[in-house]
Protein backbone atom coordinates (compact mmCIF):
# COMPACT_ATOMS: atom_id res chain seq x y z
CA UNK A 1 0.00 0.00 0.00
CA UNK A 2 1.56 3.21 -1.10
CA UNK A 3 1.13 6.24 1.47
CA UNK A 4 0.72 8.63 -1.82
CA UNK A 5 0.65 11.87 0.63
CA UNK A 6 3.86 11.63 1.66
CA UNK A 7 5.27 11.12 -1.63
CA UNK A 8 3.49 13.49 -3.50
CA UNK A 9 4.72 15.80 -0.57
CA UNK A 10 8.27 14.58 -0.26
CA UNK A 11 9.01 14.95 -3.91
CA UNK A 12 7.45 18.28 -4.14
CA UNK A 13 9.43 20.22 -1.57
CA UNK A 14 12.49 18.27 -2.87
CA UNK A 15 11.58 19.68 -6.27
CA UNK A 16 10.38 23.23 -4.91
CA UNK A 17 13.30 25.38 -6.12
CA UNK A 18 12.89 24.24 -9.06
CA UNK A 19 9.13 24.92 -9.17
CA UNK A 20 9.66 28.23 -7.17
CA UNK A 21 11.93 29.60 -9.67
CA UNK A 22 9.91 28.50 -13.10
CA UNK A 23 6.87 30.32 -11.64
CA UNK A 24 9.26 33.53 -10.89
CA UNK A 25 11.00 33.69 -14.10
CA UNK A 26 7.28 33.95 -15.92
CA UNK A 27 6.29 36.37 -13.35
CA UNK A 28 9.69 38.43 -14.50
CA UNK A 29 7.96 38.29 -18.68
CA UNK A 30 4.76 38.89 -18.32
CA UNK A 31 2.93 38.50 -21.65
CA UNK A 32 -1.02 38.81 -22.76
CA UNK A 33 -3.19 36.63 -24.48
CA UNK A 34 -2.17 35.04 -27.19
CA UNK A 35 1.66 36.65 -26.96
CA UNK A 36 2.88 34.04 -24.16
CA UNK A 37 5.64 32.94 -26.06
CA UNK A 38 8.34 33.18 -23.72
CA UNK A 39 5.93 31.87 -20.55
CA UNK A 40 5.01 28.31 -22.98
CA UNK A 41 8.74 27.93 -23.83
CA UNK A 42 9.42 28.03 -19.81
CA UNK A 43 6.92 25.85 -19.40
CA UNK A 44 7.48 23.58 -22.01
CA UNK A 45 11.00 23.11 -20.91
CA UNK A 46 10.08 22.31 -17.46
CA UNK A 47 8.15 19.24 -18.81
CA UNK A 48 10.46 18.23 -20.53
CA UNK A 49 13.15 18.47 -18.81
CA UNK A 50 10.95 15.95 -16.45
CA UNK A 51 10.74 13.24 -19.26
CA UNK A 52 7.40 14.76 -20.81
CA UNK A 53 6.78 14.72 -24.44
CA UNK A 54 6.03 18.42 -25.69
CA UNK A 55 4.15 18.85 -28.40
CA UNK A 56 4.55 23.18 -28.89
CA UNK A 57 2.00 24.83 -30.49
CA UNK A 58 -1.66 23.27 -31.33
CA UNK A 59 -4.21 23.79 -33.79
CA UNK A 60 -4.29 27.55 -34.49
CA UNK A 61 -2.99 28.26 -31.05
CA UNK A 62 1.34 28.27 -31.18
CA UNK A 63 1.20 29.29 -27.66
CA UNK A 64 -0.63 26.29 -26.75
CA UNK A 65 1.17 22.87 -26.01
CA UNK A 66 0.20 19.41 -24.73
CA UNK A 67 2.97 17.24 -23.03
CA UNK A 68 2.30 14.01 -21.92
CA UNK A 69 3.98 11.06 -20.22
CA UNK A 70 3.02 7.34 -19.49
CA UNK A 71 1.01 4.54 -20.57
CA UNK A 72 -1.16 3.64 -18.04
CA UNK A 73 -4.93 2.89 -18.29
CA UNK A 74 -6.46 6.08 -16.31
CA UNK A 75 -5.60 9.38 -18.63
CA UNK A 76 -5.01 12.18 -15.61
CA UNK A 77 -5.04 15.90 -17.42
CA UNK A 78 -4.04 18.91 -16.08
CA UNK A 79 -4.33 22.82 -17.43
CA UNK A 80 -1.69 25.41 -16.95
CA UNK A 81 -2.22 29.17 -17.92
CA UNK A 82 0.13 31.57 -18.04
CA UNK A 83 -1.24 35.01 -19.80
CA UNK A 84 -1.19 38.34 -18.11
CA UNK A 85 -2.45 41.71 -17.91
CA UNK A 86 -2.47 44.48 -18.99
CA UNK A 87 -0.76 47.77 -17.28
CA UNK A 88 -0.71 45.57 -14.29
CA UNK A 89 3.54 45.47 -13.71
CA UNK A 90 4.96 45.69 -10.26
CA UNK A 91 8.10 46.42 -9.50
CA UNK A 92 9.54 43.55 -7.81
CA UNK A 93 9.38 43.76 -3.88
CA UNK A 94 7.38 46.96 -3.63
CA UNK A 95 4.50 47.28 -0.93
CA UNK A 96 2.84 50.05 -2.90
CA UNK A 97 1.65 50.54 -6.33
CA UNK A 98 4.93 51.40 -8.34
CA UNK A 99 5.09 49.81 -12.28
CA UNK A 100 5.52 50.89 -15.72
CA UNK A 101 2.25 50.63 -17.39
CA UNK A 102 3.11 47.26 -18.96
CA UNK A 103 1.78 43.61 -18.67
CA UNK A 104 1.73 42.02 -15.07
CA UNK A 105 0.17 38.87 -13.56
CA UNK A 106 -2.36 39.92 -11.60
CA UNK A 107 -3.89 37.05 -11.66
CA UNK A 108 -1.30 34.95 -10.57
CA UNK A 109 -1.15 32.83 -13.63
CA UNK A 110 2.49 32.42 -12.69
CA UNK A 111 2.11 30.73 -10.50
CA UNK A 112 -1.50 28.52 -11.91
CA UNK A 113 0.95 27.34 -15.03
CA UNK A 114 3.89 26.25 -13.10
CA UNK A 115 1.08 24.49 -9.91
CA UNK A 116 -0.60 22.69 -12.89
CA UNK A 117 2.67 21.83 -14.06
CA UNK A 118 4.13 20.68 -10.59
CA UNK A 119 0.96 18.01 -9.68
CA UNK A 120 1.59 16.30 -13.71
CA UNK A 121 5.31 15.77 -12.52
CA UNK A 122 4.77 14.49 -9.15
CA UNK A 123 2.24 12.17 -10.57
CA UNK A 124 4.58 11.22 -12.88
CA UNK A 125 6.89 10.05 -10.05
CA UNK A 126 4.29 8.09 -8.54
CA UNK A 127 4.08 6.32 -12.35
CA UNK A 128 7.74 5.56 -12.43
CA UNK A 129 8.44 4.46 -8.69
CA UNK A 130 5.61 3.99 -7.03
CA UNK A 131 2.90 1.64 -9.29
CA UNK A 132 0.30 4.48 -10.33
CA UNK A 133 -1.42 3.20 -13.56
CA UNK A 134 -1.78 6.27 -15.12
CA UNK A 135 -1.28 8.75 -18.27
CA UNK A 136 -0.59 12.19 -17.50
CA UNK A 137 -1.41 14.97 -19.97
CA UNK A 138 -0.64 18.04 -19.20
CA UNK A 139 -2.33 20.98 -21.58
CA UNK A 140 -0.80 24.67 -22.16
CA UNK A 141 -3.94 26.88 -22.01
CA UNK A 142 -3.15 30.39 -23.50
CA UNK A 143 -5.00 33.31 -23.27
CA UNK A 144 -7.84 32.64 -20.90
CA UNK A 145 -7.93 36.21 -20.40
CA UNK A 146 -8.93 37.65 -22.89
CA UNK A 147 -9.79 34.88 -25.88
CA UNK A 148 -11.12 31.69 -24.30
CA UNK A 149 -8.17 29.52 -25.27
CA UNK A 150 -9.63 26.73 -24.07
CA UNK A 151 -12.87 27.15 -25.47
CA UNK A 152 -10.83 27.72 -29.02
CA UNK A 153 -9.31 24.53 -28.21
CA UNK A 154 -12.56 22.06 -27.08
CA UNK A 155 -13.66 22.98 -31.01
CA UNK A 156 -10.16 22.01 -32.03
CA UNK A 157 -10.90 18.41 -30.20
CA UNK A 158 -8.11 18.94 -27.53
CA UNK A 159 -9.27 17.57 -24.13
CA UNK A 160 -11.35 14.81 -24.83
CA UNK A 161 -8.11 12.17 -24.43
CA UNK A 162 -8.45 12.74 -20.92
CA UNK A 163 -10.53 11.12 -18.37
CA UNK A 164 -10.65 13.78 -15.58
CA UNK A 165 -9.12 16.76 -15.62
CA UNK A 166 -7.29 18.79 -12.79
CA UNK A 167 -6.76 22.61 -12.33
CA UNK A 168 -6.66 25.40 -9.71
CA UNK A 169 -6.60 28.96 -9.17
CA UNK A 170 -4.43 31.48 -6.77
CA UNK A 171 -7.04 32.93 -4.43
CA UNK A 172 -6.57 34.43 -1.14
CA UNK A 173 -8.61 31.20 0.68
CA UNK A 174 -8.26 27.54 0.16
CA UNK A 175 -11.48 26.38 -1.15
CA UNK A 176 -11.69 23.09 -2.37
CA UNK A 177 -13.68 23.04 -5.61
CA UNK A 178 -17.10 23.93 -5.10
CA UNK A 179 -16.68 27.42 -6.76
CA UNK A 180 -18.39 27.73 -10.02
CA UNK A 181 -17.72 30.70 -12.12
CA UNK A 182 -20.19 33.28 -13.60
CA UNK A 183 -21.11 32.10 -17.32
CA UNK A 184 -19.61 35.12 -19.84
CA UNK A 185 -19.79 36.63 -23.19
CA UNK A 186 -17.44 38.65 -24.84
CA UNK A 187 -17.51 40.87 -27.81
CA UNK A 188 -17.44 43.70 -29.79
CA UNK A 189 -20.27 46.50 -30.84
CA UNK A 190 -18.50 48.16 -34.28
CA UNK A 191 -20.63 51.51 -34.97
CA UNK A 192 -20.86 53.20 -38.29
CA UNK A 193 -21.90 57.03 -39.39
CA UNK A 194 -20.98 59.64 -41.22
CA UNK A 195 -17.64 62.07 -41.08
CA UNK A 196 -18.36 65.73 -41.53
CA UNK A 197 -16.84 69.03 -40.36
CA UNK A 198 -18.33 69.17 -36.43
CA UNK A 199 -18.67 72.80 -36.46
CA UNK A 200 -19.57 73.85 -40.67
CA UNK A 201 -21.49 70.98 -41.72
CA UNK A 202 -22.54 69.01 -38.54
CA UNK A 203 -25.82 68.35 -40.08
CA UNK A 204 -24.18 66.31 -42.79
CA UNK A 205 -22.57 63.81 -40.46
CA UNK A 206 -24.05 60.77 -38.48
CA UNK A 207 -21.80 60.39 -35.29
CA UNK A 208 -21.16 56.45 -34.01
CA UNK A 209 -20.09 58.04 -31.33
CA UNK A 210 -23.47 59.51 -30.61
CA UNK A 211 -24.46 56.06 -30.92
CA UNK A 212 -22.43 54.31 -28.64
CA UNK A 213 -22.88 56.64 -25.94
CA UNK A 214 -26.83 56.19 -26.26
CA UNK A 215 -25.60 52.04 -26.02
CA UNK A 216 -23.50 52.75 -22.59
CA UNK A 217 -26.92 55.01 -21.53
CA UNK A 218 -28.86 52.52 -22.35
CA UNK A 219 -27.35 49.66 -20.54
CA UNK A 220 -26.85 51.48 -17.60
CA UNK A 221 -30.48 51.77 -17.09
CA UNK A 222 -30.71 48.27 -17.81
CA UNK A 223 -29.00 47.33 -14.63
CA UNK A 224 -32.19 48.40 -12.54
CA UNK A 225 -33.82 45.53 -15.15
CA UNK A 226 -31.58 42.79 -14.44
CA UNK A 227 -30.82 39.55 -12.01
CA UNK A 228 -28.68 40.16 -9.35
CA UNK A 229 -26.31 37.68 -10.75
CA UNK A 230 -26.04 39.76 -13.88
CA UNK A 231 -22.94 42.11 -14.71
CA UNK A 232 -22.56 44.23 -17.77
CA UNK A 233 -19.25 45.64 -18.70
CA UNK A 234 -17.40 48.31 -21.33
CA UNK A 235 -14.73 49.83 -22.57
CA UNK A 236 -14.29 52.11 -25.44
CA UNK A 237 -11.94 50.96 -28.09
CA UNK A 238 -12.58 53.73 -30.35
CA UNK A 239 -14.47 57.13 -30.26
CA UNK A 240 -13.04 59.24 -33.17
CA UNK A 241 -10.00 60.56 -34.26
CA UNK A 242 -10.17 64.15 -34.00
CA UNK A 243 -12.99 66.52 -31.91
CA UNK A 244 -13.05 68.53 -35.04
CA UNK A 245 -15.03 65.55 -36.98
CA UNK A 246 -17.90 64.01 -36.74
CA UNK A 247 -17.12 60.54 -36.01
CA UNK A 248 -18.05 57.95 -38.69
CA UNK A 249 -16.43 55.33 -36.51
CA UNK A 250 -16.76 54.05 -33.15
CA UNK A 251 -15.91 50.72 -31.16
CA UNK A 252 -17.01 49.53 -27.61
CA UNK A 253 -16.40 46.37 -26.10
CA UNK A 254 -18.43 44.29 -23.59
CA UNK A 255 -18.54 41.81 -21.59
CA UNK A 256 -21.78 40.79 -19.55
CA UNK A 257 -21.59 37.73 -17.11
CA UNK A 258 -24.45 35.64 -15.25
CA UNK A 259 -24.58 32.60 -13.05
CA UNK A 260 -26.55 30.63 -15.84
CA UNK A 261 -25.63 30.34 -19.46
CA UNK A 262 -28.87 30.74 -21.32
CA UNK A 263 -29.67 34.16 -19.06
CA UNK A 264 -26.27 35.16 -20.44
CA UNK A 265 -27.15 34.86 -23.85
CA UNK A 266 -30.04 36.51 -23.20
CA UNK A 267 -28.21 38.69 -21.82
CA UNK A 268 -26.21 39.81 -24.85
CA UNK A 269 -29.48 39.98 -26.79
CA UNK A 270 -30.42 42.95 -24.17
CA UNK A 271 -27.66 44.78 -24.81
CA UNK A 272 -27.41 44.18 -28.58
CA UNK A 273 -31.29 45.70 -28.57
CA UNK A 274 -30.15 48.63 -26.91
CA UNK A 275 -27.36 49.21 -29.41
CA UNK A 276 -29.80 49.19 -32.57
CA UNK A 277 -32.26 51.57 -30.23
CA UNK A 278 -29.53 54.01 -30.40
CA UNK A 279 -28.98 53.42 -33.79
CA UNK A 280 -32.43 54.12 -34.48
CA UNK A 281 -32.33 57.72 -32.53
CA UNK A 282 -28.79 58.78 -34.57
CA UNK A 283 -28.90 56.95 -38.14
CA UNK A 284 -26.00 55.29 -37.25
CA UNK A 285 -25.83 51.18 -37.54
CA UNK A 286 -24.18 48.65 -35.65
CA UNK A 287 -22.97 45.29 -36.16
CA UNK A 288 -21.54 42.64 -33.14
CA UNK A 289 -18.09 40.42 -33.56
CA UNK A 290 -17.77 37.68 -31.11
CA UNK A 291 -14.85 37.65 -28.91
CA UNK A 292 -14.97 34.83 -26.83
CA UNK A 293 -18.09 33.18 -24.81
CA UNK A 294 -17.71 30.60 -21.62
CA UNK A 295 -20.04 28.29 -19.66
CA UNK A 296 -20.12 28.15 -15.90
CA UNK A 297 -18.62 25.66 -14.33
CA UNK A 298 -19.86 22.02 -13.44
CA UNK A 299 -19.37 20.77 -9.77
CA UNK A 300 -18.68 17.18 -9.17
CA UNK A 301 -18.88 16.64 -5.35
CA UNK A 302 -16.90 13.62 -5.35
CA UNK A 303 -13.98 15.34 -6.60
CA UNK A 304 -15.04 18.09 -4.00
CA UNK A 305 -14.75 16.28 -1.13
CA UNK A 306 -11.66 14.23 -1.77
CA UNK A 307 -10.22 17.29 -2.35
CA UNK A 308 -11.27 18.57 1.03
CA UNK A 309 -10.06 15.52 2.28
CA UNK A 310 -7.09 16.03 0.61
CA UNK A 311 -6.13 19.17 2.12
CA UNK A 312 -6.66 18.29 5.26
CA UNK A 313 -4.56 15.52 5.63
CA UNK A 314 -1.79 17.81 3.40
CA UNK A 315 -2.42 20.66 5.79
CA UNK A 316 -2.94 24.01 4.62
CA UNK A 317 0.37 26.47 3.97
CA UNK A 318 2.19 27.56 7.06
CA UNK A 319 2.56 31.25 6.36
CA UNK A 320 5.82 32.88 8.59
CA UNK A 321 6.49 36.59 10.53
CA UNK A 322 7.77 37.92 6.48
CA UNK A 323 4.94 36.55 4.66
CA UNK A 324 2.42 38.31 6.93
CA UNK A 325 4.24 41.69 7.35
CA UNK A 326 4.63 42.12 3.32
CA UNK A 327 1.02 41.09 2.75
CA UNK A 328 -0.42 43.48 5.72
CA UNK A 329 1.84 46.06 4.16
CA UNK A 330 0.51 46.07 0.54
CA UNK A 331 -3.04 45.79 1.90
CA UNK A 332 -2.78 48.79 4.03
CA UNK A 333 -1.33 50.58 1.01
CA UNK A 334 -4.12 49.60 -1.55
CA UNK A 335 -6.58 52.46 0.82
CA UNK A 336 -9.46 50.07 -0.14
CA UNK A 337 -11.35 49.73 3.48
CA UNK A 338 -12.05 45.71 4.31
CA UNK A 339 -8.93 44.72 2.92
CA UNK A 340 -7.00 42.93 5.55
CA UNK A 341 -4.03 41.19 4.22
CA UNK A 342 -4.06 38.23 6.06
CA UNK A 343 -3.05 34.74 5.08
CA UNK A 344 -5.10 32.13 5.24
CA UNK A 345 -4.03 28.87 6.97
CA UNK A 346 -7.63 27.78 7.12
CA UNK A 347 -9.63 25.36 4.86
CA UNK A 348 -12.96 26.29 3.61
CA UNK A 349 -15.16 22.83 4.15
CA UNK A 350 -17.25 20.83 1.49
CA UNK A 351 -20.83 21.00 2.54
CA UNK A 352 -22.06 19.75 -1.48
CA UNK A 353 -23.28 22.73 -2.06
CA UNK A 354 -22.71 25.29 -5.47
CA UNK A 355 -21.19 28.64 -3.99
CA UNK A 356 -21.49 31.23 -7.40
CA UNK A 357 -18.03 33.44 -8.31
CA UNK A 358 -18.14 36.71 -9.53
CA UNK A 359 -15.50 36.15 -11.81
CA UNK A 360 -15.11 33.64 -15.46
CA UNK A 361 -13.27 31.25 -16.59
CA UNK A 362 -12.95 28.82 -19.43
CA UNK A 363 -12.16 25.97 -17.10
CA UNK A 364 -15.96 26.05 -17.15
CA UNK A 365 -16.41 24.96 -20.78
CA UNK A 366 -13.75 22.09 -20.35
CA UNK A 367 -15.82 20.91 -17.19
CA UNK A 368 -18.60 20.09 -19.16
CA UNK A 369 -16.71 17.73 -21.44
CA UNK A 370 -14.78 16.13 -18.87
CA UNK A 371 -15.00 15.66 -15.46
CA UNK A 372 -13.21 18.53 -13.68
CA UNK A 373 -11.60 19.74 -10.33
CA UNK A 374 -11.37 22.97 -9.98
CA UNK A 375 -10.04 24.51 -6.46
CA UNK A 376 -8.12 27.23 -4.71
CA UNK A 377 -5.83 27.82 -2.40
CA UNK A 378 -4.57 31.26 -0.22
CA UNK A 379 -2.03 33.00 -2.64
CA UNK A 380 -2.36 35.89 -1.25
CA UNK A 381 -3.64 38.52 1.80
CA UNK A 382 -7.67 38.23 2.44
CA UNK A 383 -9.35 40.40 -0.12
CA UNK A 384 -6.56 41.62 -2.23
CA UNK A 385 -8.65 42.88 -5.32
CA UNK A 386 -7.70 40.18 -8.16
CA UNK A 387 -6.35 41.95 -11.48
CA UNK A 388 -4.68 45.09 -9.71
CA UNK A 389 -1.28 46.00 -8.80
CA UNK A 390 -1.65 44.24 -5.21
CA UNK A 391 -2.05 40.99 -6.53
CA UNK A 392 0.71 41.55 -9.18
CA UNK A 393 3.07 42.03 -6.11
CA UNK A 394 2.43 39.21 -4.41
CA UNK A 395 2.24 36.50 -6.51
CA UNK A 396 6.09 36.47 -6.98
CA UNK A 397 6.78 36.04 -3.12
CA UNK A 398 7.38 33.24 -0.92
CA UNK A 399 4.08 33.10 0.30
CA UNK A 400 2.57 32.62 -3.15
CA UNK A 401 4.76 29.63 -3.68
CA UNK A 402 3.70 28.14 -0.89
CA UNK A 403 0.32 28.67 -1.67
CA UNK A 404 1.10 26.78 -5.00
CA UNK A 405 2.91 23.98 -3.69
CA UNK A 406 0.29 23.48 -1.84
CA UNK A 407 -2.37 23.59 -4.67
CA UNK A 408 -0.13 20.74 -6.69
CA UNK A 409 -0.15 18.28 -3.78
CA UNK A 410 -3.63 18.48 -3.27
CA UNK A 411 -4.68 18.04 -6.47
CA UNK A 412 -2.05 15.21 -7.30
CA UNK A 413 -2.97 13.31 -4.14
CA UNK A 414 -6.47 13.46 -5.24
CA UNK A 415 -5.54 12.27 -8.75
CA UNK A 416 -3.77 9.46 -7.35
CA UNK A 417 -7.05 8.29 -5.53
CA UNK A 418 -8.67 8.21 -8.42
CA UNK A 419 -6.36 6.39 -10.43
CA UNK A 420 -5.89 3.63 -7.35
CA UNK A 421 -9.79 3.15 -6.88
CA UNK A 422 -11.82 1.94 -9.82
CA UNK A 423 -14.72 2.24 -7.87
CA UNK A 424 -13.97 5.95 -6.98
CA UNK A 425 -13.39 7.00 -10.88
CA UNK A 426 -16.83 5.33 -11.88
CA UNK A 427 -18.61 7.12 -9.10
CA UNK A 428 -16.60 9.99 -10.54
CA UNK A 429 -17.95 8.92 -14.17
CA UNK A 430 -21.49 8.14 -12.83
CA UNK A 431 -22.07 11.77 -11.33
CA UNK A 432 -20.57 13.32 -14.32
CA UNK A 433 -23.11 11.65 -16.63
CA UNK A 434 -25.66 12.85 -14.38
CA UNK A 435 -24.99 16.41 -14.03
Amino acid sequence: MYNDKELIVSFLEAHKEVFNKCAADIHAVPELSLQEYKSAALLEDLLESYGFTVERGLEGLPTAFRATYGTGKLHIGTMCEYDALASLQQDPGVTHKQGDGTPGHGCGHNLLGVGSAATGIALKDLVDNHGLDATIIGYGTPAEEQYSGKTIMIRNGYFRDVDVMFCWHPLDRNLPGELSPKATRAFLLKFHGVAAHACNCPEKGISALDAAELTNIGVNYLREHVTRDCYMHYSYNNGGERPNIVPDYAELSYMVRSDDNDECVALQKKVERIARGACVMTGATVETEMISATMNSRILFTLSKLAYESMCEIGAPQFDDVDRAYAAEVAKNTGIAGVTGELDSSIEPADGTVKMDNGSTDVGDVSHIVPTLYINTACCGRFTPNHSWAMTTQTDRPAAFKGMQFAAATLALVAAKVARDPELYAKVKEEFAQN
